[in-house]
Order: structure tokens, then sequence, then C-alpha cells
């Protein structure tokens, strides 16, 4: 090998090696350097912050499942059906889904528990509401029980039976169909003295029973509602499918409290209170942390 081989071979090498030593150095560089980015949490409050891929519970066969398979499934938000309500809240504890749409006041009163860590961002409405049912022989009563309702809502007894049941203040009020300005001097009833209610005492948190006792929402409700009226309320318990027919048949008791839905078709057999309770629908999501 020549003398001026030999030097370039030496460059050659010298080279090589400046340029290990350099691609390891990078190497080391980018292996300590900290990551200065944060993630921000993702916070959901609405359902226009629903994004494509994102699942929803919802209970199987409800009006909730129909609303969010209308509204939700075109925005590429998949819809999971649950047999169980809770089913569906446990779900989104264990994130599962992102969200539950439901009943607004079930859903109040599920998240109500603060060891969940879930809170309701939206109502959404459907307009559904609660009414109470009566014979529609008797438009006294129905129009001594709007009086009375009336006259509950107007002095706060409402918002703090609301508050008691679902742990929070409505977030919407139903508005008021027929007014009744001062309250029937001649209530029927079919004991003196009392309002005789037919209920499915099995739907906490608007009546359950408890140790014997009839208790819930709609109870606190009735029984507001009777003080103002002068009348004490008995609740008794029947299947929900028997209790427009029995107050048709006017025999065992007065109206119906129990969560009932004001609809077109139940208005054809009975007539309705005031809707009493907004039943939207609502969207609950985990809390952001």
């Amino acid at each position: 090998m020549s003398k001026n081989s030999k030097w370039i071979a030496l460059l050659l090498t010298l080279a090589l090696a400046f340029t290990v030593f350099a691609l390891v150095g990078c190497g080391s560089d980018e292996g300590t350097t900290e990551t200065t980015e944060t993630t921000e949490a993702r916070v959901i409050a609405s359902v226009d912050d629903l994004m494509e891929g994102d699942k929803v519970g919802v209970q199987s066969g409800t009006t909730g499942e129909e609303w969010a398979k209308t509204n939700l499934e075109p925005m590429g938000v998949e819809v999971i059906p649950y047999d169980d309500i809770l089913l569906a809240f446990s779900a989104l504890q264990a994130g599962d889904v992102v969200g539950v749409v439901n009943d607004l006041p079930i859903s109040q009163d599920i998240v109500k528990d603060e060891t969940r860590g879930l809170e309701i961002v939206e109502e959404i409405k459907t307009d559904e509401t609660y009414g109470f049912a009566f014979s529609k022989d008797n438009n006294s009563l129905r129009d001594a029980v709007n009086w009375g309702l009336a006259e509950v809502i107007a002095d706060g007894t409402y918002d703090t039976v609301y508050e008691t049941w679902f742990g929070a203040a409505p977030m919407s009020m139903p508005p008021v169909e027929a007014m009744v300005a001062e309250k029937p001097a001649d209530i029927k009833t079919l004991t003196a003295g009392k309002i005789v209610v037919g209920s499915d005492t099995a739907f906490p948190p608007f009546e359950n029973v408890e140790g014997g006792a009839t208790v819930g929402f709609d109870v606190d409700l009735m029984n507001a509602i009777g003080e103002k009226l002068g009348l004490t309320v008995e609740f008794k318990s029947y299947k929900f499918d028997a209790l427009i027919t029995g107050v048709q048949a006017g025999t065992e008791f007065d109206l119906v409290a129990s969560a009932m839905t004001i609809t077109d078709t139940r208005k054809e057999s009975v007539d309705f209170s005031n809707p009493y309770i907004n039943s939207n629908q609502s969207l609950a999501v985990k809390k952001a942390q």
C-alpha cells in the first residue's frame, strides 16, 4: 500500500468513527429528552361532543334507546342496549361506554350517589311528561288536584320534594295546561276527607314500599297536595296495567299516581292532571377528573 493510500484509509476510518459517534450521541439524546406535551382530558358536555366510534349505553326497549338510535347512530355513535339501566351505568363507570341516555329523573336518582363519579350534562327534550290520572266522571277531583299542584309549586314545596328524591333541583318544568283559579268547593272522593291513590308501588324513586310504608316522590307530592286540599292521602298497590281500568271503575281508588306518562291513547280512557314532572331524556357521563 502506498503512503498516500495509507493516509486516505486513515481519514476514512476517522470519518466512519465520527459518524458512528454522532449517531450514538443522537440516540442517547432522544432517549433522555422529556416530553413536555400533555394530553388534555376529554370533556363531554352535550351530545354534540360525542364522536364517531363512541359507545353510548341505553336500556333495551325504552324511549332512550329509540332516541339514541334515531339521533346518535347517524353520527357514527354505537348504541349499546342493556337489559337493566343499572348495567348501563356500571358500564359507564367501567369505561365501556362514554355516556348513558336515559329518563332524566331516573338518571338523577342514580347519579346522586357520589361514589359513582357520574354527572348529568344535558337534558334532552323529548316532550314526555307524567300526570295523575282520573275517571272522566270526576272532574271536581281533577280540578282540585290541579289547584293543589299549582299551590305546592308556587310555595316551593315541589322543589323541596324533588331535591329530596332526585338529589338536585328540576332542570325544567312542564307547562301548565289548565289553570284553576281557586280550590273547588265540592271535591268528590270515595271516602270523605281522604284521597285513595292507586299505584304500582315498585318504581323507585317515584313510589316504593319500604318497611311496610309506601314512600317516594309521587307519595310526598300527593301528600303535599292533599294537605293543601285539607284531605289525607292513602296509597294502595296495584299492577300498572290494572290502574286505568281501576280508576275508570271508580270503586277502589280515586286517582292514579304512578309515574304514568301522558299519552293520546291513555287520554281516550282517562283524564289527566296538569303534567307534574318532565320525563325528558338525559345524557350522563363520567365527571371530569
